[in-house]
């Protein structure tokens, strides 16, 4: 989870205690987060991967 909240902090530019905060958010709203990012299509767009990370993560 340490390496998630890294590479939030590092592509996305907020700091440490807001990523986790998304991520709480993301772990609350699971099943809606994944299906929208997987609807949208935005998974794929993620870099490094990420959308894979969240399919896996919830």
């Amino acid at each position: 989870m340490d390496e998630f909240v890294n590479k939030m902090v590092e592509k996305v530019g907020i700091d440490k205690a807001t990523a986790e905060k998304v991520i709480a958010f993301l772990k609350e709203h699971a099943d809606d987060a994944v299906a929208y990012l997987q609807k949208s299509g935005m998974a794929d767009k993620l870099p490094g991967g990420l959308g894979d990370k969240l399919g896996k993560l919830f």
